[in-house]
């Protein structure tokens, strides 16, 4: 598997940016800019979003951590801080619980380590059957539901570009990151297990991932989370408060 990247380096710790679900590494432009080059950025696009080709079959978490090992080897990095957005803290928590002693830390933004509930798989399903139907329908309520109602409003520009973006995504890049997501075995008990600095982000108004559940999280690797006051779709709205809540071991 394939990942396009971008790696800014200035000799300071690598941090590893994972964008989420019909996103892509562009949407760390802001928190990106805000860091300061306070560390050297590698960013990936996940397969078939933004600049990735297209995996030829559902991914799972192996061919992810296979295929970003091959981009730290051939960058000569040897440890990463990770935050992984959404869908990209599945994947950053699933590389870290398989290879601990490359990261440094962990933060989980709008996201969770452990796998779909049950109720959630039906979520996916319902979604796959839609996108086949009606994949403009599929996608505009998708994005939607990423944000509070007053965001709508007020990010209207952002959303718009995020939405012509991810109209450009292949009907099969989509269903191949919702099966990835709902048969995902999660990597809480890993997690459990490793020496990391583990930090959750969360959002009091997310509606895709519910901030009990990143509370519950919270409690079972005994570690105190960070919220924010916004949708789930932070890392557009609210970069600065991110930034804030950021904490790294260097």
């Amino acid at each position: 598997m394939h990942l396009n990247y971008n790696f800014s380096k200035n000799n300071k710790p690598v941090l590893l940016l994972i964008h989420g679900f019909l996103g892509s590494m562009e949407q760390w432009q802001q928190l990106e800019y805000l860091l300061d080059n306070r560390y050297s950025i590698l960013k990936i696009d996940l397969p078939g979003h933004g600049t990735s080709p297209e995996s030829n079959s559902p991914f799972t978490a192996p061919d992810f951590i296979e295929s970003l090992n091959a981009i730290l080897k051939s960058e000569h990095i040897d440890h990463i801080h990770i935050m992984g957005h959404s869908m990209g803290g599945y994947l950053g928590a699933a590389f870290a619980k398989a290879n601990p002693k490359k990261v440094a830390s962990l933060t989980m933004l709008n996201s969770i380590a452990g796998k779909d509930p049950q109720e959630k798989k039906l979520i996916r399903n319902r979604a796959i059957e839609l996108i086949q139907k009606h994949k403009t329908a599929y996608i505009n309520m998708a994005i939607s539901n990423l944000f509070t109602k007053s965001e709508l409003d007020t990010y209207k520009d952002v959303i718009d570009t995020m939405r012509i973006a991810a109209h450009s995504l292949s009907t099969q890049s989509i269903i191949n990151s919702l099966l990835y997501m709902r048969d995902r075995e999660g990597a809480l008990d890993g997690l459990k297990d490793c020496n990391l600095k583990i930090n959750y982000i969360y959002s009091l108004q997310d509606q895709i991932i519910a901030p009990n559940l990143t509370r519950t999280e919270c409690d079972l690797l005994n570690i105190k989370g960070k919220t924010i006051n916004c949708g789930h779709m932070s890392l557009l709205t609210n970069p600065v408060n991110i930034l804030y809540c950021m904490h790294f071991n260097e």
